[in-house]
């Protein structure tokens, strides 16, 4: 054990000498130069605002459409109104049959798809919506998140510079 100690002794004497003996050097480190402090927080901000903005454009839609009744009408439900859209089946049974025979046809695709958009306006077309009396606050509380969300939205996009610099990118204006 003392063996080892002499040893470990004589070493650090030897290293201790090398290090004494040898010229002063400047040591420079050479730093990364990202400021990570203001452009990194700039877009973090920026992008804080419009995600923020979209989430309240969303929760303002939700409260509106919340608040919207959709019906069909009594004698629709029925059957007895003047929306019916029998004779539309007529059609989409021939584009269908047209599009199982040849199913690369553009006709019969054509008709099919024309057929089903027209079903799909007929059926919109038959709704009846309706806003119901609301106080004013609650209006006020529906809506406010549009203003606030288009608010956010417009500061994330950078304020009016930032719009329009998007927009020369874009080459939609000069």
């Amino acid at each position: 054990m003392d063996m080892k100690k002499e040893q470990i002794e004589q070493k650090l004497i030897e290293l201790q000498s090398k290090v004494e003996s040898e010229p002063a050097r400047s040591v420079s480190v050479n730093k990364p130069t990202t400021d990570l402090t203001a452009d990194a927080s700039a877009d973090i901000k920026s992008d804080l605002c419009y995600f923020g903005g979209l989430v309240s454009i969303a929760l303002g839609l939700l409260l509106l459409f919340q608040h919207v009744r959709v019906s069909t009408g009594f004698f629709s439900a029925l059957g007895l109104g003047g929306q019916g859209f029998g004779l539309l089946m007529i059609p989409l049974l021939v584009g269908v049959g047209w599009i199982m025979y040849d199913a690369k046809s553009r006709a019969g695709w054509a008709i099919t798809s024309i057929t089903c958009l027209v079903i799909c306006f007929s059926v919109l077309s038959g709704l009846i919506m309706n806003f119901p009396a609301t106080s004013l606050l609650g209006l006020i509380f529906m809506l406010l998140p549009f203003a606030l969300g288009g608010m956010l939205l417009f500061k994330g996009l950078g304020g009016p510079q930032g719009v329009k610099e998007k927009l020369k990118k874009e080459g939609l204006i000069k």
